[in-house]
């Protein structure tokens, strides 16, 4: 099941036609597995080369719109636990994509794909990246899943799904110099 969809995904480029398949054959798993589809597409994102970074964000943003419109939560509900990390990796490893990384997210804010509060947390993590500002990058796999943390919802439409309820990080206290 997962090797068909990580040797779509290794093969996806720019091409609206290619990240419109990759993303068709992660949505054929929206029934039965979407936490499968999203791990091998983090996987696949891990193991990419920097000219895959954009085609694989934009299948994950095909994906997580058309399921939002035309299926429901489950894609979102698999995705939101690891774009965190996966954003910031991508920054990381290919820090001119920075600004067009935070561009798509802004958009599932416009789109209300995901709650303004979820993508403002989202940006939050992307800052350090904005003009150059971040360590040069090293490219090391991605952690534990990143877990979006969310106050209470802002209207009746933003009501967290299981994987969005609140959760406590704690944050490592930094000792002064």
């Amino acid at each position: 099941m997962g090797d068909d969809i990580r040797s779509v995904l290794m093969r996806t480029d720019m091409s609206a036609e290619a990240i419109q398949g990759s993303a068709g054959v992660m949505m054929r798993h929206y029934d039965k597995s979407p936490t499968v589809a999203v791990t091998e597409w983090r996987n696949t994102l891990q193991n990419a080369n920097s000219q895959q970074f954009l085609p694989l964000l934009y299948v994950a943003n095909e994906v997580l719109q058309t399921s939002k419109r035309n299926r429901g939560t489950k894609f979102l509900e698999a995705f939101s636990p690891v774009l965190g990390q996966a954003l910031q990796y991508i920054c990381q490893c290919d820090p001119s994509l920075t600004e067009k990384v935070r561009r798509t997210t802004k958009i599932w804010g416009d789109r209300r794909v995901f709650s303004v509060r979820f993508v403002n947390d989202l940006l939050k993590i992307l800052e350090p990246y904005r003009h150059g500002n971040a360590l040069p990058p090293k490219k090391e796999p991605m952690a534990a899943p990143f877990s979006p943390v969310r106050d209470e919802p802002e209207d009746e439409d933003e009501k967290p799904t299981q994987s969005q309820q609140p959760q406590q990080q704690q944050q490592p206290q930094q000792q002064p110099h």
